[in-house]
């Protein structure tokens, strides 16, 4: 039998929010406005960490070719 896990504090805000009925549409809204908001922090990191290790479009056109699997037997 699995442990119960404890609702951390964001998943316990949504449950109180959302404990009236929404529309299919309201659903979609809510839905991409949190995709959205997660596709911004990705670019935001992403952001830092070009700036950070001081990459250039040469380095991401390497990586783009670059065969980093492990090699078979």
């Amino acid at each position: 039998m699995e442990a119960a896990t404890k609702l951390n504090s964001m998943q316990l805000f949504m449950l109180k929010m959302f404990e009236r009925p929404i529309s299919n549409q309201q659903e979609e809204d809510i839905k991409q406005l949190l995709v959205d908001y997660f596709a911004k922090q990705i670019d935001l990191e992403m952001d830092r960490i070009w700036d950070e290790k001081a990459m250039t479009q040469e380095d991401l056109d390497k990586a783009f070719v670059t065969h980093k699997r492990t090699k078979y037997q």
